[in-house]
């Protein structure tokens, strides 16, 4: 069946098409990064820090050795336009929208690569499903960083409820943005959770505290986090 396909695909798909094809598609990516860029630049010195500033900071951070368990969510877009030249297999991750694997994938990985840092970009809410992985973290003295997004909100259900509004129900007024029980209005202090299960962390609400914070957390050789608060609005 495989091979009959491919068999029938070299006939029909001549030299001619794929070139054109890969024209479009490079056309298509050059015109993606120049919207992506023009729709960053006017936030970009917001406060709280715009996820397109945060994941271009981390990104510019990060050791050439690291390996990028990604998590994050709704904020996955900014993730992947900012860590490009990572190679691929350096990055780890779920597909789709499923929440809540970051903590124990960026142990996992830890574990499995112990002599690589290993730094985990995991949404609030991701983190806070399973938010007890940090102690088995601290007990084990597993030394990976926790990268939090903290938006302080469950943003992915405002998003896909956005999408199923306009998408599906054809509505031209989506109010995504109020669903109920999504924004975090007790706030949660990543930080006395983590250092409450025994791990060292840091807040960061600028963008110039990244690095520094990123090369501390790694240079311990202990398990850490850094709870980075960014603008969640859609």
């Amino acid at each position: 069946g495989l091979r009959a396909l491919i068999n029938s695909l070299s006939n029909t798909l001549d030299k001619k098409h794929v070139t054109n094809r890969i024209t479009e598609i490079k056309i298509k990516s050059e015109s993606q990064k120049k919207s992506y860029k023009k729709s960053t630049e006017e936030m970009w010195d917001s406060i709280p820090m715009p996820p397109a500033r945060m994941m271009y900071e981390l990104a510019q951070s990060i050791p050439d050795n690291a390996i990028i368990v990604d998590d994050s969510i709704s904020n996955r877009v900014h993730f992947r336009n900012n860590f490009k030249s990572v190679k691929r297999d350096d990055i780890r991750g779920v597909r789709g929208q499923s929440i809540g694997g970051g903590i124990g994938a960026t142990i996992g990985t830890k574990c499995a690569f112990p002599d690589r840092p290993v730094i985990g970009v995991i949404g609030d809410g991701s983190a806070m499903m399973t938010i007890q992985g940090l102690w088995s973290a601290a007990n084990d003295n597993i030394p990976c960083v926790f990268v939090i997004c903290n938006n302080g909100m469950y943003r992915v259900l405002k998003v896909n409820y956005k999408i199923y509004q306009t998408e599906l129900l054809g509505e031209t007024e989506p109010v995504g943005e109020m669903l109920p029980h999504s924004d975090f209005k007790t706030p949660i202090n990543m930080c006395n959770i983590a250092k409450g299960m025994g791990l060292e962390c840091e807040d960061i609400t600028s963008p110039n505290q990244i690095k520094p914070a990123l090369d501390k957390a790694i240079k311990s050789g202990k398990p850490y986090l850094l709870n980075i608060s960014i603008d969640g609005s859609l």
